[in-house]
């Protein structure tokens, strides 16, 4: 027996020596690739021929985001992707399309999708807009993919000709607004959620009271989805040709459409006339190559990355300036990178903006489902704090700007949307979970003394006295009067107006314009000019505002930003990881699970947030 514990003791010991071994070769790897990159990074991208009658490839891999999150620079790393966690900087997209549409050197738009991996409608709908600012220069745009689905394919439908796999679909399933309901489990565990809210239509809390959505829920939502789906299908059916209502006949009648076809839905869109062309990869890529040019067998044409490396938009050097703002993700309390909205962090952002006499206008760009009420009125009181200065905010929604989102835009001279934002959400709530019961039934007592009635709250085991539950009560209305009062003052409505609009029901832009709150339908481009017309400029330059990085972030971020880097380093890195998913992004995926946890620390535990508004699917 010790004999084979000696043995045993051996081979762990040499397994620990080689695993130590492994791990030292894999970072001394890592610590190469990085001084590579750094190097890469300072001597600036090799230098870029565009050759006349090139092609601008647009292929995003990744999310579209307003501003990107690195996070934690190793974990990028050990994630094995180089793609900036795979986000892609809407900016960066837009600032690539209309540098091209005036490079006499660049002939057509290549717009390749199948690594689109999510964006919301009104940053698509922004791009699409500067896609039909190029092709309107006369330019040509091809769009190319194995498949489509409602994301890219709304913005394949801007494109001179749609070209697809003749293995590939158009999956067009409409939008939809679904939530787990959690009455029934949370009731057998034996756990008593204890929701305060004001607001009618306030659906955050449903969940934990129900086992299935409200009729004023339903309403609301359907309402909601209505108006981006019908939104959706005018965008696509204008801009194809289409008979109004393909879309809905496509998908409500998808079984008899696929029968006259023998299931070949490669075949059914071409004939609906939802693509122009279908066949295989190498087909297609003979087809651009005819229709473009080639060099060396190649298609004639070049990255919008590599593009963007190039320099291809001349800075501006007005000495007046908009300053950009942009407030992405949750709203929480204290400080925060990017990714979420930390109260203090944007405050001072905001701080800064205001304290440079160069900025003579301000756009906060809003994309954000709200959170914290605590961390929403210090920005908002930071936004105040710049208009007293006398020069004026305009609010850019992107695709949401609800509940809180919305807290942080009242101070706005003007709010433009897109008419597909998600917004209003006017409510507010807390939620008090008490586990009495459920340690009952594991025969678990919860006793002690407490100086007063209060002293015991938040002991686990003892449930909510009644007085607390009073209290919470009283300050959530509070809490409801101030939010519709701040509205009320900003849009110059009277309470009973706002309160109408209000009760927690989510809006489109569309309908916000309407009830009126909302001034502008537009994109972020068209307010930037309105705040520049507010403040009376002609002559200026934009100045978007980023969260300061570590500097571990910022030497990620070089070596991210070099093209040559990126594109030779990533298939390497992607290698690092197995065929299915790496030990880091199961963590990542469970703590997404957990993510309320995180978002949970208003001081006062009272909360502007849209949960629903998240939770519109769409692809």
């Amino acid at each position: 027996m010790a004999g084979s514990s000696s043995a045993l003791a051996r081979f762990f010991r040499g397994l620990l020596n080689l695993l130590g071994m492994v791990r030292s070769v894999i970072l001394n790897l890592l610590t190469l690739v990085l001084l590579l990159g750094l190097a890469a990074a300072l001597m600036g991208p090799p230098g870029v021929v565009i050759e006349d009658g090139s092609a601008l490839l647009l292929d995003p891999a990744g999310t579209i985001v307003e501003q990107r999150s690195l996070g934690d620079p190793l974990s990028v790393l050990g994630s094995g992707d180089l793609e900036g966690t795979r986000q892609v900087v809407l900016a960066d997209l837009l600032t690539a399309v209309r540098a091209a549409k005036d490079d006499k050197r660049i002939s057509a738009l290549v717009l390749s999708t199948d690594r689109l991996a999510g964006a919301g409608m009104a940053q698509l709908l922004d791009l699409g807009a500067a896609l039909d600012d190029f092709r309107q220069s006369g330019k040509k745009i091809y769009a190319i993919a194995d498949s489509f689905r409602e994301g890219s394919y709304l913005l394949a439908s801007r494109a001179d000709e749609i070209l697809m796999n003749n293995f590939g679909s158009v999956d067009l399933q409409g939008f939809g607004l679904y939530q787990n309901y959690l009455q029934d489990p949370l009731s057998k565990l034996g756990i008593n959620a204890h929701v305060f809210r004001v607001g009618e239509y306030k659906s955050a809390v449903e969940p934990y009271l129900r086992t299935d959505m409200s009729p004023e829920t339903r309403e609301n939502y359907s309402r909601l989805v209505g108006d981006l789906w019908r939104h959706y299908a005018g965008e696509v059916e204008t801009r194809r040709s289409l008979p109004a209502g393909t879309l809905d006949d496509y998908i409500a009648n998808l079984p008899d459409h696929l029968a006259e076809y023998r299931g070949n839905s490669a075949d059914l869109a071409v004939a609906l006339g939802l693509v122009d062309r279908i066949d295989s990869r190498h087909a297609l890529a003979d087809y651009l190559r005819e229709q473009i040019g080639s060099s060396n067998d190649e298609l004639r044409g070049i990255s919008y990355r590599r593009y963007l490396a190039t320099d291809p938009q001349p800075a501006a050097f007005a000495n007046d300036k908009v300053g950009i703002v942009i407030a992405e993700g949750e709203i929480v309390d204290g400080e925060s990178g990017p990714g979420r909205v930390g109260g203090d962090t944007l405050a001072q952002e905001i701080r800064a903006v205001t304290d440079d006499a160069r900025v003579k206008a301000l756009v906060l760009r809003v994309n954000s489902p709200g959170g914290s009420a605590f961390a929403s009125e210090v920005i908002r009181s930071e936004l105040a704090a710049f208009k007293a200065s006398g020069r004026p905010i305009v609010v850019s929604m992107g695709d949401l700007a609800a509940s809180g989102g919305y807290w942080i835009s009242t101070p706005a001279d003007q709010i433009w949307a897109s008419p597909v934002t998600l917004t209003g959400s006017i409510g507010i709530f807390a939620v008090a979970f008490t586990f009495e019961e459920a340690l009952a039934k594991l025969g678990i007592g919860t006793d002690g003394v407490g100086s007063s009635p209060l002293a015991g709250v938040g002991t686990l085991g003892l449930p909510l006295p009644e007085t607390m539950a009073q209290a919470i009560q009283l300050s959530i209305e509070n809490g409801y009067q101030q939010f519709i009062g701040l509205v009320a003052e900003s849009r110059d409505l009277d309470l009973q107006q706002v309160d109408a609009v209000a009760q927690g029901q989510v809006w489109s832009g569309t309908s916000a314009r309407g009830n009126g709150l909302v001034d502008e339908i537009g994109g972020l481009d068209q307010a930037i000019r309105a705040a520049a017309g507010l403040a009376k400029l002609e002559d200026y330059q934009v100045d978007v505002r980023e969260p300061e990085q570590s500097p571990a972030q910022q030497f990620l971020q070089e070596i991210l930003d070099s093209a040559m880097v990126r594109d030779a380093l990533e298939p390497w890195l992607a290698s690092l990881s197995t065929a299915g998913s790496s030990p880091l992004q199961v963590l990542q995926r469970i703590e997404g699970e957990l993510d309320w946890l995180q978002v949970a620390n208003d001081p006062q535990h009272r909360y502007l947030r849209c949960i629903a508004c998240s939770g519109l699917e769409w692809r």
